[in-house]
């Protein structure tokens, strides 16, 4: 499966059952948009886990330490 990264932009298997077909749609889409293309063994698109914005911030900020 390829992806797009910043917006919901997918071609699968299922979508087209030829490789290069799909990474040439995946390249068209990158050249088209300048988003970020990004390829998944999987028959889904992955999915990045809520984490919360202070969570971020306190793990990105210095250690008390």
């Amino acid at each position: 499966m390829k992806y797009c990264l910043d917006c919901d932009w997918s071609a699968s298997a299922v979508d087209d059952p030829s490789q290069q077909r799909r990474s040439r749609a995946a390249i068209r889409h990158h050249v088209e948009t300048g988003h970020t293309i990004d390829s998944s063994d999987g028959t889904v698109r992955p999915t990045v886990p809520a984490v919360s914005d202070a969570l971020l911030v306190r793990d990105l900020g210095p250690s008390s330490d």
